[in-house]
């Protein structure tokens, strides 16, 4: 007899301090978000220009998806310098009968050398590991992307958890990026400290 897999009906995650939930656009309230927690986190002279990189991060997550399903939180462990170290994404994804653990390995894998004008991947490594609720896919590279303006390119690192919890129909997916050097001591070990404390809540039947 075979199980059906369950729904995930709720989670939670911990994280360092510095971490921020984004309020996406479209959101009731979002409009101020920007400057509201810059002047918040003790930014001061350059509560601005920390101000105007979050406006942009709120621009790219609703380009990407202006659904607001895929929620963020935004790391500036300093507000001081009005830097913007790095944001992550978080969402749910839906597996169908034949995704597995082996077989999003073997996408990522896939792409690892991906290049196309003006996008390169460089630097790709992955891994596969036990985590506390299953099993857990991660990956890392950076990407190059040319800037046509600035003749040169933009390099941001990414690392990406894929989580599948036993019993669970969907995966539970992380994505940190970073287009700030230093940003990190070590990406990939903190990231996957965060992705390691996930904990999720199995509920209806898919």
């Amino acid at each position: 007899m075979t199980l059906r897999p369950q729904d995930i009906v709720d989670f939670s995650f911990d994280a360092p301090e510095g971490w921020y939930d984004v309020e996406l656009l479209g959101e009731q309230g979002s409009d101020d978000w920007p400057e509201r927690l810059a002047a918040s986190g003790g930014a001061g002279p350059l509560a601005g220009e920390l101000a105007e990189r979050l406006r942009a991060l709120q621009q790219l997550l609703h380009a990407e998806d202006p659904t607001g399903a895929t929620r963020a939180r935004a790391y500036i462990p300093v507000p001081s310098t009005g830097v913007l170290n790095a944001f992550q994404t978080f969402e749910l994804l839906q597996l169908e009968v034949d995704d597995t653990p082996e077989s999003y390995l073997a996408a990522t894998d896939a792409e690892g050398a991906h290049r196309e004008p003006g996008y390169e991947i460089l630097g790709y490594r992955s891994w596969r590991t036990a985590h506390a609720t299953g099993e857990l896919v991660g990956f890392t590279h950076l990407t190059a992307i040319a800037d046509a303006d600035a003749g040169d390119a933009l390099l941001e690192q990414r690392v990406v958890f894929a989580i599948f919890p036993v019993g669970a129909a969907q995966a539970f997916h992380m994505v940190f990026r970073s287009a700030f050097v230093g940003g990190f001591a070590d990406m990939v070990a903190e990231t996957q400290e965060i992705a390691d404390s996930l904990r999720v809540t199995l509920g209806e039947y898919a």
